[in-house]
């Protein structure tokens, strides 16, 4: 088979330190042949990083035109519905990063034009993709542990992304660019919640803006009532400062943990000891987007997985903007 050639829309700090990485790792399989960024120096830092040789386009109209097959979009948040829709409409397979859209309508529209032209519209949440992640996941479904009846995550860090992981990127933390706490980390672990213990009947968060001059939240208390008669918390920080990150799950034999001992997953069931688990192996992201491009086996976190997702961050942000109880949205 020929290599899939990929463009990318936004050259900023995850395409430059993760998505890029990554595609170069699976040389036989894609091509990174086209770059746009509203800031040239972005993608000129991105090539000179990653020793890219790909075409720099200046606009998006131009880049879609260019010949690839599938597009990376790695832009603030509020742009992923319109980019979106522009590539599928311009017959390109599309990588979307998460949130995939800002409203449930923007993605119930995106989903849609996919499906009627037969295209790929991968997002990437990125915790599907984690071997450890995924581990958990498969020992849930084999009934290791009993029936699921707790779950507790944490994810907290003593600075919001502007600060630290991407410095002077301020869209994290703008409402108007549908940034904030609750998209940037809830996207990823309300879903994981989810995705590991089935739908919510009603999300309950309390909601803080600690930060001066911050307009979003950048702490976050979330409790899941989850249809099985499970429960659930999901504890976010972005103001803690020693920041950790940890996983507990509950069955009625057992129990899974994840980032109390060097990020191994361990497990201990009825009056034993924990056990370390080793991980499985599993594709990346970009491997499962470039093998759905060619036609092999669909990648698991289609747009459907970034509905998913959605409807639990929007469900955390109303809860906490109107003090009650939501039913998140979940097809």
């Amino acid at each position: 088979m020929k290599k899939v050639k990929i463009g990318f829309i936004g050259c900023g700090k995850i395409a430059t330190c993760s998505h890029a990485p990554e595609f170069l790792k699976i040389p036989g399989k894609t091509e990174i042949s086209a770059l746009y960024d509203v800031k040239a120096e972005s993608a000129q830092n991105l090539k000179a990083k990653n020793k890219v040789e790909a075409e720099t386009y200046a606009s998006v109209k131009e880049l879609l035109a260019s010949g690839i097959a599938g597009v990376v979009i790695s832009t603030p948040n509020s742009l992923h519905y319109e980019l979106t829709m522009q590539a599928l409409n311009s017959g390109v397979n599309v990588l979307v990063e998460k949130p995939m859209a800002a409203t449930l309508k923007e993605a119930d529209e995106m989903i849609a034009l996919a499906r009627k032209k037969k295209l790929v519209l991968q997002v990437n949440q990125s915790v599907r993709f984690v071997p450890a992640y995924v581990k958990i996941k498969q020992l849930i479904e084999q009934g290791k542990i009993g029936d699921p009846v707790h779950i507790r995550c944490l994810r907290a860090s003593g600075s919001t992304p502007d600060q630290g992981w991407s410095p002077g990127a301020k869209w994290f933390i703008q409402k108007k660019f549908a940034g904030g706490l609750i998209m940037d980390i809830a996207v990823h672990m309300a879903d994981m919640l989810g995705w590991y213990f089935g739908k919510a009947r009603n999300v309950y968060s309390i909601n803080q803006t600690k930060i001066k001059g911050n307009d979003v939240p950048d702490n976050v208390t979330a409790l899941f009532d989850f249809e099985n008669g499970a429960t659930g918390v999901l504890e976010l920080s972005w103001t803690i400062p020693v920041g950790g990150g940890l996983l507990e799950i509950y069955g009625s034999k057992g129990t899974i943990r994840h980032g109390f001992n060097q990020g191994n997953i361990e497990m201990c069931l009825a009056g034993g000891k924990y056990k370390t688990i080793k991980p499985c192996k599993y594709q990346t992201s970009q491997e499962w987007f470039a093998d759905s491009i060619r036609g092999l086996p669909r990648c698991p976190a289609l747009g459907g997985v970034g509905r998913h997702a959605l409807a639990y961050t929007l469900a955390i942000a109303e809860s906490g903007e109107k003090n009650k109880a939501v039913k998140p949205s979940i097809n």
